[in-house]
């Protein structure tokens, strides 16, 4: 198991959450790939597991939102996609053109989350943050064709 997986478990298990063999399926699901819509999160489950109801996966994608476990990414389009984010943090770069999405690690929001607590009274959990542009591939193109 992925150490996305066990981290994802492990707050399961810190909110007092039962671990149910559908959770972990799914968990196992969206820590061996990313950026998953439910359609695609239940097939998957379904082929590891058959007997696990669409019903349950999409519960487990609604409580794992709940809980901050994973969130919901759209990465430019008008489609919802599930990422495992554990560490409560997620960031991508989507380019507005070919619409490809790169992750990178470290954003620096983390050093304002006390300042926005503050100021708004809000306890922050995690965050996603989704920058868009235009990639290196789609600017070599772009000056190409100019």
């Amino acid at each position: 198991m992925s150490a996305n997986a066990e981290l994802a478990l492990q707050s399961l298990r810190q909110a007092e959450v039962r671990i149910t063999p559908p959770r972990r399926v799914v968990i196992e699901v969206l820590a061996s790939q990313e950026h998953l819509t439910a359609p695609e999160v239940v097939e998957a489950v379904q082929k590891r597991a058959p007997a696990i109801s669409r019903a349950s996966v999409y519960r487990t994608l609604d409580l794992l939102t709940r809980l901050g476990i994973c969130r919901i990414a759209t990465m430019g389009l008008p489609i919802v996609r599930y990422t495992l984010t554990p560490t409560g943090n997620h960031h991508h770069l989507v380019c507005s053109n070919c619409l490809r999405a790169f992750e990178f690690d470290s954003c620096g929001l983390s050093a304002l989350v006390p300042e926005l607590e503050a100021r708004t009274g809000f306890r922050i959990s995690g965050h996603l943050l989704e920058a868009y542009g235009l990639c290196a591939d789609c600017q070599q193109a772009e000056s190409v064709t100019e």
